[in-house]
């Protein structure tokens, strides 16, 4: 099965764009960079602060999961991990610092878009009651497949290795 082999490598990515370097570091300049939507100039970015909402990414893990009542209810009530989706949806909004940062990955803008959207949609599933099969399976025709889904975190991880961070 693809995805088996798929998500160990996207985390690995992951963990590597997250990890190392010092606390407090900015990127170097990058200079195809024409600025971000947070008002760093060109090139520049807080890396810790990126690094640190980076973290959240790996809550994508859970959102992909959403597939029946049991596993939304063992993910709401944290009995299966930590997700909280406001958490989620701030650390998304942060990394939106990203997106002027090109990779040969992938728009992070868009990566970062469609995490946001998937983490809305997951509010309201959420607050959906009672829970249906319909109302998991309108979220999960939104989200897509989970490979894909999942895929979404290679163009940010190129984006924090544009970044220097």
């Amino acid at each position: 099965m693809r995805t088996r082999f798929v998500i160990p490598i996207l985390m690995v990515a992951l963990v590597a764009a997250c990890g190392g370097g010092s606390a407090g570091a900015t990127s170097k300049p990058n200079p195809t960079s024409a600025g971000t939507s947070t008002g760093h100039p060109a090139g520049q970015v807080d890396c810790a602060a990126i690094k640190t909402a980076a973290q959240q990414l790996l809550m994508t893990q859970f959102l992909a999961q959403l597939k029946t009542p049991d596993t939304i209810k063992s993910i709401k009530s944290k009995s299966i991990g930590n997700l909280d989706i406001p958490t989620f949806l701030a650390a998304m909004h942060e990394l939106h610092a990203l997106d002027s940062f090109s990779s040969p990955l992938g728009d992070p803008k868009a990566a970062i878009d469609f995490y946001e959207n998937a983490g809305q949609a997951a509010l309201v599933l959420f607050a959906t009651e009672p829970l249906t099969q319909a109302a998991i399976d309108t979220y999960n025709q939104k989200v897509g497949p989970v490979s894909e889904f999942l895929g979404h975190q290679v163009a940010i991880s190129g984006a924090l290795d544009a970044a220097g961070c």
